[in-house]
């Protein structure tokens, strides 16, 4: 009887050893990527219904694929988007890039303080789907 009770014992220790196989959920489902130090360059005044451009600058990490970044210029307040510009990144061995991109966008016809974001995002280009993403609140403003 004892020598069943130690073969159970051994038995359940060697599922229970199996079952708790330590891994990374990220490294079972997602490659790693992320955005790094994102800067803006945006003019200090811009005129009512004019155009103006907001480059954003930024250190793109990723590792296991090719890909994409899109970087939006959205209005705060009403959520609309300005403007849309992509990347295709080239192979890097370090998984490092540095991005810099432009967005064009013509100013709202209202004078005053105007709340704006820049949403960037890392795009998978097998899936199409956001693998890492970084958002910046900024003000311009606006004259008549």
């Amino acid at each position: 009887m004892k020598r069943i009770a130690t073969s159970c014992s051994l038995l359940v220790g060697l599922v229970l050893l199996t079952v708790n196989v330590p891994f990374s959920v990220g490294q079972m489902c997602c490659t790693p990527c992320s955005i790094l130090n994102l800067n803006l360059t945006i003019p200090a005044i811009v005129q009512a219904g004019k155009p103006f451009t907001v480059v954003s600058t930024m250190t793109v990490w990723c590792t296991g694929f090719l890909p994409n970044v899109r970087v939006d210029l959205v209005d705060a307040t009403s959520y609309q988007i300005l403007s849309t510009s992509s990347l295709l990144l080239q192979y890097s061995s370090s998984g490092s890039y540095l991005v810099s991109i432009m967005d064009n966008a013509l100013a709202r016809n209202i004078p005053g303080s105007w709340a704006l974001v820049v949403q960037a995002y890392i795009i998978d280009r097998g899936s199409g789907y956001s693998v890492g993403r970084w958002s910046q609140l900024f003000q311009l403003v606006v004259l008549p």
